[in-house]
């Protein structure tokens, strides 16, 4: 699960708050992997650990906190970008700033 903490409103907090989203997938028998969903290193690292969780009889669920467009110093941390695509002038500006992309664009 990607959990940015953001919609299209706002933050969750202040628009329609998730409360403690681990604690309700817990409830329902989950186990719940924590991870940075902006760090591949952090990702990789969870879904290793959720292979060696396999066959143990419960589901599995990696909690992937992330900031909603992380490296891009004009989209980072702001709803106003949930579902909105960058025009060509922006996505230049943003491009520039990522460290490394998959050439996919």
């Amino acid at each position: 699960v990607d959990y940015n903490g953001q919609q299209i409103d706002g933050p969750t907090e202040k628009v329609l708050s998730l409360e403690n989203l681990q604690a309700k997938f817990e409830a329902f028998g989950w186990h719940v992997i924590n991870s940075d969903g902006n760090d591949m290193d952090s990702i990789v690292k969870a879904l290793h650990y959720a292979k060696s969780l396999l066959g143990k009889g419960k589901p599995i669920l990696n909690l992937m906190s992330t900031q909603m467009g992380a490296g891009v110093d004009f989209m980072m941390g702001s709803h106003k970008w949930h579902g909105v695509a960058p025009n060509d002038e922006q996505l230049a500006l943003a491009l520039a700033q990522l460290p490394s992309t998959l050439k996919d664009y």
